[in-house]
């Protein structure tokens, strides 16, 4: 029936469409533009009038009509809505290697002071140059180190899943483990090693959270609720203070044993959170293999609670809003918000200068574990605020700042002296100490088509006290007249450079820097770069008398970049960085001596100026 009834229809459509295009179908130049001619003849039998309302529909309509009911019948069934089948894993991760070259990165200050190697370097010098072997001049050293990341998500429901994270062979420096010992008779030394041996830690799991989602709205704005529990990384703002360490060049990260529940009203969002800093012994027993482990005393706890008001995009459908907001409508966006965190202790465990403290491993060591009064308790407040514009397709404009304080109290720190008759660090009573510091950092930035230029700078306050790197000694526990702690550290991940910073100093503490930057993309588009950047930077310190040399200026540096890179696929790149210290690193011959019996400073070697040093790194990751 169906054959029938489309033979009819195409015959008749080849019999009307001469009639209706007023021309032969066989011309072979019919007029394109001039209508058809309008018969001067009556027809020989004049047909009705049919109402305008109920004109008959015309072949094309049919066969239109027809068609469309053709492809609803003949078209397969839609299929059913594809549902995920619970449980199911999202992976995510990296693989990374680094290549890393380093040309005096010690500054050339190291010298030999009361039995131990001293210099104006977080960076240690070569092993060759240490007390007990003879100096061989040797500055440049270099080595490689990977790691692989894999970070799944366990969707148990379709609110609720497991966040991990898990780092294997985590910086593992190549070479480091070779297949050897002077017991063996095939390899008695390294040079005989035919192969790596395996870590005893080659696994660390660094995150392990539940997040659950009760409430989860479609839209941007509405009603949200999500409870998070576990070991989780914290990030905030720029990554000045809480950092989670998932850039691929980031070797540390802010992890936190805590709960959180954040919530979503009008676009903003409000999260309160409780995490255990530190819970002091426990009843964990070396010679018990299972068994639940509880804490052994909640006076020595110290705890932390937080609250963060904030707005950001989250959601995909914030993502999506702000794509609109900013791309397609060309609209200013701001996000920021303000993180608030509270911590206190009461008691804590009596500190060794060695950094051990008296913890349970057997049942016999429970009456040795000593409590002591601290007293102590922090409050920081972190400000972020961040602008972005695109007044064109091809301009980019990003203002991003983050501000933050340290304010607190501790009743009683323990002191310690260095006790040259028995070349140990001995407690030498306990003082009180206030603490405030202030630090904030501002990245400002302006990309036209390939090219990109802006100015970074930040600033951290710091004490006027002998020690004050990152890696250096602690002025807190080391120097018994010291009452006021005005220290202020950036994360270690925050990178600022590749040498001053970064390897020298261990993060931005006790200066200020600017840096302003040039940076070429051949390609234009988000998803890929083959780009240079050229970067300066000069920085100079708040407190001169801190610094090793008495001087108030620590450098310049100069970095190049040269990098390739496919978003979230592929990164490989090189680093170039010159370091020209000034007088601050230098070394006086009085640096890292003990005191005279007076307690006054004595020389006890040579004084010696800090020279130019340089670093080279290549880096390559696969990102999944």
């Amino acid at each position: 029936m169906r054959i029938a009834w489309f033979a009819a229809i195409l015959v008749a459509s080849l019999w009307a469409v001469p009639v209706f295009a007023g021309t032969s179908g066989m011309d072979e130049d019919p007029p394109a533009a001039s209508p058809a001619p309008e018969s001067k003849e009556a027809p020989a039998v004049q047909a009705p009038a049919i109402p305008a309302q109920e004109a008959l529909p015309g072949v094309d309509d049919l066969l239109s009509r027809k068609a469309d009911e053709v492809a609803r019948d003949w078209s397969p069934a839609s299929p059913p809505t594809v549902r995920p089948s619970y449980p199911w894993f999202e992976h995510h991760g990296y693989f990374r290697i680094r290549l890393d070259g380093y040309w005096r990165g010690h500054l050339g200050t190291n010298a030999h002071a009361d039995g131990r190697t001293v210099d104006t370097s977080a960076f240690s010098p070569p092993l060759s140059t240490n007390m007990v072997n003879t100096p061989r001049g040797e500055d440049w050293i270099g080595g490689a180190n990977m790691r692989l990341r894999w970070a799944p998500v366990l969707h148990v429901a379709k609110s609720l899943s497991i966040h991990t994270e898990v780092d294997m062979l985590d910086n593992l420096m190549l070479g480091s483990t070779p297949d050897s010992d002077a017991d063996r008779a095939d390899a008695p030394l390294a040079i005989f090693s035919r192969s790596q041996a395996p870590m005893k830690d080659p696994i660390r799991v660094k995150q392990a959270y539940v997040v659950w989602t009760p409430i989860t709205p479609k839209d941007e704005k509405g009603f949200m609720l999500q409870f998070t529990g576990g070991r989780m990384a914290r990030d905030w703002g720029l990554g000045m203070v809480e950092n989670s360490g998932r850039d691929l060049d980031s070797d540390f990260g802010t992890y936190q044993d805590r709960v959180n529940v954040m919530t979503r009203l009008w676009g903003m969002y409000a999260e309160l959170g409780y995490a255990w800093a530190a819970s002091g012994p426990t009843s964990a027993d070396s010679s018990l293999a299972y068994g639940e482990v509880h804490d052994l005393s909640s006076a020595d706890n110290a705890f932390d609670v937080s609250l963060a008001l904030f707005k950001r995009p989250d959601t995909e459908a914030e993502r999506q809003a702000r794509f609109r907001r900013l791309t397609v409508q060309n609209k200013l966006v701001v996000d920021g918000g303000l993180y608030i965190d509270f911590r206190k202790q009461d008691m804590d465990v009596s500190p060794t200068m060695d950094g051990t403290t008296t913890t349970k491993t057997t049942p016999s060591a429970y009456d040795t574990v000593v409590l002591e009064k601290r007293g102590a308790w922090m409050l920081t407040p972190d400000l972020w605020l961040k602008l972005e514009w695109k007044p064109s397709l091809k301009e980019t404009v990003r203002i991003e700042l983050e501000a933050a304080g340290v304010f607190g109290h501790i009743d009683r720190v323990p002191r310690f002296k260095y006790d040259t008759s028995q070349s140990a660090w001995v407690r030498d009573g306990e003082n009180s100490l206030d603490i405030q510091s202030f630090g904030g950092a501002i990245e400002g930035e302006y990309q036209r088509g390939p090219i990109s230029t802006g100015l970074y700078a930040g600033f951290a306050t710091g004490t006027n006290a002998p020690w004050w790197g990152f890696r250096d000694q602690s002025n807190v526990t080391t120097n018994k007249n010291l009452k006021s702690l005005k220290s202020f550290y950036f994360h270690p991940d925050y990178h600022v450079d590749q040498m001053l910073f970064r390897n020298v100093v261990g993060t931005v503490t006790n200066s200020w820097y600017v840096k302003p930057f040039v940076q070429y993309d051949l390609f234009e588009g988000e998803q890929d770069a083959l780009a240079g950047r050229l970067e300066i930077m000069y920085a100079r310190a708040f407190e001169k008398t801190a610094t090793p040399g008495r001087d108030a200026n620590l450098g310049v540096e100069l970095d190049l970049k040269i990098f390739y890179e496919e978003k979230g696929a592929f990164f490989a790149g090189l680093d170039w960085g010159v370091l020209f210290p000034l007088k601050g690193f230098n070394m006086p011959a009085d640096y890292g001596c003990a005191p005279d019996a007076a307690g006054n400073p004595q020389s006890c070697h040579a004084a010696r100026s800090a020279r130019w040093s340089m670093s080279i790194r290549g880096r390559f990751g696969v990102m999944f």
